[in-house]
């Protein structure tokens, strides 16, 4: 496992654990995103702060402090 913050643009993982404060969390669990989702890396800002990531149909921004909470497992091709 390691953080979402650390996949790369194109990968492909899935959602093992989120540690992320409450607010964040609620926001995060509202758009969907929980254990078990997959998700794929679209986008990181130039200067590399938010990534963008697609899950359950939709784009979402993260915040690279948030997205270093999350822990994530590749997923095999």
């Amino acid at each position: 496992m390691f953080p979402l913050s650390e996949a790369k643009i194109g990968a492909r993982v899935r959602v093992q654990s989120m540690d992320v404060d409450e607010p964040v969390n609620q926001r995060l669990l509202a758009f969907g995103l929980t254990p078990g989702a997959d998700v794929s890396i679209v986008h990181v800002a130039p200067l590399g702060d938010p990534i963008a990531i697609s899950f359950c149909s939709q784009k979402v921004m993260i915040r690279r402090c948030d997205a270093a909470r999350v822990m994530v497992e590749p997923l095999s091709n």
